[in-house]
Formats: structure tokens, sequence, C-alpha cells
């Protein structure tokens, strides 16, 4: 789980680690198989696998929104998304209405989120059969405290030691990257995820030396000892008590206020919900307390390290407590929540689709902030958004699961009970009030650990039971009420249902396993995409004038998206085409016989930008008013091998369209419509092109700087002056660069930028 999400989510770190894990948990089921028999194993109610369950609700509610359904069913479960594929994306392309849509907008990403989810599912089906051994539970509990220790001890090491560049991906920046994560709010709830492990090793060993433990377990039948004779000699406990300490000081030292707020409300609401509890810990509370303030003092003071802490880590947190501070108040993730509520009314009751929140809010925006925002930064909105009703009812669902369980194991005698309930309680309450501030949960590292930990909470509530009444347990000398009991560990396979349970075991599991083959299949295609995606970042500019490159590349490229036609691999085969179009109008303008300043001059004339100026000056009708930011165009018609269907011109437009209607709502497809608007030769397509861009991104000053700019180029006046009066709107500084723009075009209506009371970008 460390490694998974080392030095960033990637696609192929999801690759390798959906493999490895399906590998252990095929290892795990054919150990599981021949268990028969062996000690400690217990017969597991179907109940057990509750959690399960409902993520495969969820597995399949998210899968059912990348279904091609019809236009019409579409339209009624989400009509948001009806309309970002016809009333969007159908201004600019045709749409066939007979065809079948589908709710999400966002079909690739969703069906990648889908695939990591199945690894989850199976993980958590998986866990239930490993982890209910007592001491299994114990080892899981240890490994992912022993995890967070090393996140806590990589993010102190970063930042007292600044020189060590091993684990540095970079110097500071937004999220201030802490230990192997590059932003600190998901740092933080890994660390969490370690404290709530910690604290339930520490109640199950502490109960079990302290009290009466279970019977089955000789090490806990000492009863009450004294701290010193039994606890600073249980392996298990000092773990605990070192971890939870490292835990601690590392999240103070991360920095994160949702981390801090969510551990100091997680760790309240445990206190108080379990405040029966029977282990008495106020003085490992106290001695915990005192040595992480310790350590907390020396760091701040530079005692260890080269370096004290960074300042920003402590203005981050005192900045939230601070009187007069706005720092909450103008937080953009706070101004950015009404317009997710609006999306999410809009995309009810079936949502926007999976890993798609970051275009299905775009068309809705009225409060947001300048910036692109990817996710919510609030995971139960995002869910609101991308699961509409589906996802309210599985959260709802889930609570419900939960609480039922932690109660089960509030009221069980058993120790190792008692210290799962803990984890279980400060985990869950973790997740409920860090995810309203942050999305870390879909990580796959956290994800996984929190499914693990939550997989063993439930099967272990699964084998606590109620006796059916008080009457049948009383004995002389009781008070007659129920007492609890665990279900028989004895020789289970002798059951009659023993046939029934292991059948039901072995299709569950063998069913997804399936279900993981091709989640993995769909994510080593991501992976490829991924790869050719930073490839051509990273090398098509050393490239651009080699033919045999491009087209070497290009083939490549055409050859995987005909096998997986992601839409970050059809823009990126649009400019990869679009380059090679170039180069072959060169070629036939026998570019290479006239001298170098002739060649540069044409070679700067069919760039992206300017090459649809040059079709345009060439029209009799639509050269009126060409120019490229007030400067002459020559006339460049498009000669006929260019516009054959075959030409890397014509092949470049086809990804685009393709890419757009993968994603209706997003922009890159959108702006190559208006560069390859000299093959489509449709200027009311190039319009709305520009006008929907802009209207997508209505709150970011310097893209309706450049989409004034393209409208302006052609003299579509009336769009640049909207785009650009919203640019001055938005920000002041943009005043100086908008007039200096519109003063380069000799007619441009510069007085309307002052009058006109508009300030929206129809689309």
């Amino acid at each position: 789980m460390l490694a998974s999400d080392f030095g960033g989510i990637l696609p192929w770190t999801k690759y390798t680690s959906a493999v490895a894990l399906t590998f252990a948990c095929l290892i795990a089921l054919l150990a599981r198989s021949l268990s028969v028999g062996c000690p400690g194993e217990i017969r597991l109610q179907p109940q057990a696998f509750a959690l399960t369950g409902l993520l495969l609700v969820l597995l399949a509610a998210a899968t059912l929104q990348t279904v091609p359904l019809t236009s019409r069913l579409v339209a009624w479960l989400s009509p948001a998304s009806y309309s970002a594929s016809v009333n969007w994306a159908g201004r600019i392309l045709p749409v066939d209405l007979s065809q079948s849509l589908t709710i999400s907008i966002a079909p690739f990403d969703s069906r990648h989120a889908i695939a990591n989810l199945s690894i989850a599912v199976l993980v958590s089906f998986v866990a239930v059969l490993v982890f209910h051994h007592r001491g299994r539970t114990t080892w899981l509990l240890s490994a992912i405290a022993l995890g967070a220790c090393s996140v806590a001890l990589i993010g102190l090491g970063r930042k007292l030691f600044p020189q060590f560049h091993l684990w540095s991906f970079r110097s500071g920046g937004e999220g201030a990257p802490f230990g192997t994560f590059l932003n600190r709010n998901n740092a933080a709830l890994a660390i969490n995820l370690g404290i709530a492990s910690a604290l339930g090793l520490i109640v199950y060993r502490g109960s079990a030396l302290s009290h009466q433990g279970d019977a089955g377990e000789s090490a806990e039948r000492t009863g009450r000892k004294t701290f010193g004779s039994l606890w600073l000699r249980d392996g298990v406990l000092l773990t605990a008590l070192v971890s939870l300490c490292v835990t601690l000081v590392g999240l103070i030292g991360c920095g994160s206020r949702g981390g801090l707020l969510s551990m100091l409300v997680a760790g309240t609401a445990t206190v108080v919900l379990t405040r029966g509890n029977r282990v008495r810990l106020a003085g490992v509370v106290a001695a915990i307390a005192v040595v992480v303030l310790t350590v907390v003092v020396l760091l701040r003071t530079g005692t260890i390290g080269t370096e004290t802490l960074r300042e920003d880590t402590f203005q981050q947190i005192g900045s939230t407590v601070t009187r007069g501070s706005d720092r909450l108040s103008t937080d953009t993730r706070l101004s950015h929540w009404p317009d997710g509520f609006r999306t999410a009314i809009e995309h009810f009751p079936g949502g926007s689709g999976l890993a798609s929140y970051g275009y299905a809010y775009l068309p809705w925006q009225q409060t947001s902030p300048w910036r692109h925002c990817l996710h919510a930064d609030n995971l139960w909105l995002e869910m609101f958004v991308e699961l509409g009703l589906a996802g309210l009812l599985l959260t709802a669902l889930a609570a419900v699961l939960m609480v039922l369980c932690l109660r089960r194991l509030y009221a069980s005698t058993d120790p190792l009970d008692q210290g799962i309930g803990i984890s279980g309680c400060y985990l869950c309450v973790v997740i409920a009030v860090s995810q309203t501030f942050d999305f870390g949960l879909i990580l796959p590292a956290n994800l996984l650990a929190v499914v693990m930990l939550l997989s063993v909470v439930v099967a272990r509530a699964s084998t606590v039971v109620l006796a059916a009444s008080g009457r049948e347990n009383a004995t002389p000398g009781t008070s007659g009420q129920p007492k609890l009991k665990l279900l028989p560990q004895d020789a289970w396979w002798r059951s009659p249902r023993f046939l029934q349970e292991r059948v039901f075991q072995i299709a569950c599991a063998a069913g997804l396993l399936v279900i993981a083959v091709f989640a993995i299949n769909r994510l080593r295609f991501d992976n490829l995409v991924d790869f050719a995606v930073r490839t051509a970042d990273a090398e098509f500019q050393y490239h651009r004038t080699d033919q045999p490159w491009l087209d070497r590349f290009a083939a490549e490229t055409r050859t995987l998206a005909g096998q997986h036609p992601h839409p970050d691999l059809l823009d990126v085969l649009t400019r990869i085409d679009f380059q090679r179009g170039r180069l072959l109008e060169l070629t036939l303008m026998n570019a290479g016989r006239i001298p170098q300043t002739q060649q540069a001059a044409l070679y700067a004339a069919t760039s992206r930008g300017r090459r649809r100026l040059g079709w345009r000056a060439a029209d009799p009708v639509l050269s009126k008013h060409v120019t490229d930011a007030g400067v002459p165009v020559s006339p460049m018609p498009v000669s006929p091998p260019l516009r054959s269907p075959d030409s890397p011109y014509a092949l470049a437009l086809q990804s685009a369209e393709a890419s757009l209607r993968q994603r209706p709502l997003a922009m890159p497809p959108r702006i190559d419509q208006v560069y390859l608007e000299f093959i489509h030769r449709s200027p009311e397509r190039t319009k709305a092109a520009i006008r929907q861009s802009a209207a997508l991104f209505p709150n970011t000053p310097e893209l309706q700087l450049r989409f004034g700019a393209l409208a302006a180029n052609h003299g579509d006046y009336e769009t640049a002056v909207q785009a650009w009066r919203r640019a001055a709107t938005l920000d002041d500084h943009m005043i100086p660069r908008v007039l200096g723009r519109s003063r380069r075009f000799p007619d441009f209506p510069v007085e309307e930028l002052v009058t006109s009371p508009r300030d929206s970008i129809p689309h």
C-alpha cells in the first residue's frame, strides 16, 4: 500500500498494484481452500461480507452509468448528461438522437475508476476470509500502523533535512507535499489510518492484559496486572504505543488542517462513544501526550534535524484559529461547493458518472474560483454529483451498517472486539470529517487500507450474537441481563451448512477474480495511453520537423487508439497529425526550394493558430476582418490533397471529433475544432466552439482573454467583446491587456467593452 502511491497517483502504479494485489488474493484464496480444519478457523456468516456487497452495488451502479442507453432514458435519469451530449456537443457535431447515450459524461474516466474499484471489491472479500483470524487481524493493524509511521517519518525527514532529495518530489508548491504523498491532506488521512490501527491495538492488548480476557488465549488469562510487569513486555502493545506517538507527531508536522480537525473530532467522539470501555487508558494517554508534545517542541526549536519545521506548517494551522483571520472564509473549496450542489441537482437522479466531476460542474458555475476544480474537495458532494440518488443511498446504508457493527463490537466482552470497535469508531469519524474537506479516500493506498479495516470490523461484528432473552442467560447471583456470546470456533466444517458456505465463498471469489482480470486489462491499456501521452509531451517539441518520427509515432498511437480510443490519446493524435499535415503542406509547396527566410514564414503561417486564418483570407465571403492580432493575413487556400479523407489534417479532425464525443464538455477537442476550421469549413462550428469554451470556463481570466483573441482574429467582435469584458471584470489587472489587444484591431468597437452591460458568454 505504501508503494502503490509512491511519488504520485499514476496509471502504471495502479496497474502494477492491481496485478500484485490480485495475485496475492489468488494465493490467499488457494490457501483458504486448503485450511479446512486448521485451528482458529470459524464459520463466517453471510453478514460478514456486507461491506463487499455494498461495494458490489456501487460497482454495478457505476457500471450502469457507462452502458449505452436510449437518449430518452438518459434525459430522464440525468438531464444534464443529456444536455451535455445534445445541447453542448450537439451544437458542434451532429447528434443522432436515435443513437444510444451514456449517463456518464466521461465514460473512459468512469471505467478507469470502476477498474480500480473492482480491485478494492476483491480485496474486501478476501480480507474477510483472511483477517478473521485473531493473529492475522493483529498483523493487519500493526502493518497499517507501521505504514503510517513510514509516511510520517519520510515527511518529517523531508522537512528537517531538505538537502536529502531522495523523496523530494517537488520543492514546496500547492498542497505542501508530505511523505510519499504529493498532498498533505492525503498524507494526513493515511496517518490517521495508522492512528486508528494503533488505538485498536492498544485497547486490545491493554484490555487483555488488564482484565479477564478471552478464554481461548492462555496469555490473556492472567487478569489484572500492573502496567510495568506486563504492558512493557508485550511486543504488540509497544509497537502500537510507538506508532501512535510517531503518527501523532507526523500529523502535527504535516500541517493539514482537515487532518488535525478530523483527528480531534474522532478522538473526542471515540472517547465519548466508548466511555464505558473496560480498559483504563488515562495513564497511557497522558504519557503519549507528554512524549508527543516534547518531540514537537524539539522539532520546532531545531534540536532535532538541520532545520526546524517550516513556518508554513504552523501558520497553516494557526491561521484557522487566529482571530480576524479570513483563510477559511475565503477558502476556494467553500466558494465552489454551491456550484457542486447545483450540478448534483441538474444530474439527479442518475448522476454524471464516476470520476466525471471535473467536467460535470463546468456548465453550472456561478461561485467557483478561477481554477479548474477537478474534484469538489468534498467526497460526499462529489459522490452526490457523480452517483446521484445511488450515491446518497449507498452512503446512508454504509453509515447504518457501520453503526450496527460498532454497537455489536462495543457490547462484546472479547478484548479483540473492543480494540477493533475502537479502531472502527475512530476511523469512521475520521473519514466522515476529513472527506468533507478532501477526497483522499479515492487514492488507492488509502482506499485499500480503509477497505481492509472496515471489512475486518464488519466480519468481526458478524461473529458476535445476542442471546435470545435475558431469562435464558440468568444464573444465580446475576442480574439476569442478557449477555453476549461469540459463535463457536470449533470444528465448523462438520456443520451441515459447510458445503453451502464453501460453495458460496468459492463462487464469489471466482466471480470477483474474473472481474479483476478485466479490470487489470483496462488498467493496462490506461497505462499504455498514459505512457504515449507523456512520451508525446516530452519528445514532440524535439521532433517537430522529424517526419519519420512523427509518422512512426502516429502509426503506433493510431494502433493503440483503435484498441482503446481514450480521449487523451485522441487529443495527442490530433496534435501529431496536425503537425504531419503541416510538413506535408510545406512539401506540396516546394518549400525546400525557397530561401530559408521564406520557409520560416510559411512554417509560421501553417501553425495551429494561423492556418485557419489563411484559409479564411482566401475565401471571398469570409475574408472580411480576418487578421492575426491586427496584422493582415496572406491568403492560403487548401489544396485538394490536404482535404482528402486520408490526409493528416482530415485524420486530425476525425480524432478531435471522436474525443469530443467521448467528453462532450472538454475544452481541448473544442479548440481543435477551431484550429481545424479549414478542414471542416464550418464557421458556425468554430463560433460555437469558441463561445462554449468561454462559457465552460467563465471564471478564468487568462482563458477569457485567449478565447476573445480567437474570435477577434476572424472578426467575431461580439464574442470577443463578451469574453474580454468578462476577463476585465474578473481581474482588474486584465484591463490594460484587454485594451491593448482590442486596439490592435482598427475596426474593433472598443467602446462596447465599457458600455455593454453583458458579461456572460452565451453558448
